[in-house]
């Protein structure tokens, strides 16, 4: 049985474009920590971060059962202790921009106040060079540094930095801009029954 004519002229460009899709789709991007230091760093920009107590199994994707090791394919994930996966977590969610891609060496400052001490809290993290990400970052309090599931944060400032200490991006809670006194209230709301 032949096909009408008709099919036949639309068929071929169809399939063409579909196949050209499939071959572009099919390219791993870059790893945000493999380019150049200085290369794409114009337009890096924080869309939005959330914060939440992460499980150790939250982590675990279906290759890891198979390899052993953990896959962080498609985001950073940078931990206080890097053999504790369980705690709090700042989930950084960067602006997509094709040509943007954080350079070899970034590292983030994470400041916080906790809701059971009103003294600000400091942690750096340099990111590893086999890691890589799309336009996600995890920046984890984890072993020591996060030793309650209940506790929370009140207010933080994270600052991405290129290997130099140049600022990349940064972004703050808006409890972070607050007088401390103002902190001290908030900590106490939280606090109460």
């Amino acid at each position: 049985m032949r096909t009408p004519p008709h099919r036949q002229t639309w068929a071929r460009p169809v399939l063409a474009a579909g196949l050209a899709l499939l071959a572009a789709c099919s390219s791993p991007p870059k790893s945000a920590t493999s380019a150049p230091a200085g290369i794409g760093t114009d337009g890096v920009a924080i869309a939005h971060v959330d914060q939440r107590y992460m499980e150790d199994v939250e982590f675990r994707r279906i290759s890891e059962y198979f390899t052993g090791d953990e896959n962080k394919t498609g985001r950073v994930i940078e931990r206080t202790d890097p053999k504790q996966r369980a705690g709090r977590y700042f989930i950084v969610s960067l602006e997509f921009h094709w040509h943007t891609t954080l350079p070899a060496g970034t590292q983030a400052d994470l400041d916080y106040i906790r809701q059971d001490n009103a003294e600000p809290q400091h942690q750096h993290y340099v990111f590893s060079t086999d890691t890589g990400t799309w336009n996600e970052i995890l920046l984890g309090l984890t072993g020591a540094a996060w030793p309650d599931k209940d506790e929370s944060i009140i207010a933080w400032k994270i600052t991405l930095k290129d290997a130099a200490g140049k600022v990349l991006a940064d972004c703050q809670s808006f409890l972070w801009g607050m007088p401390p006194t103002t902190m001290a209230t908030a900590a106490t709301a939280q606090a109460a029954p």
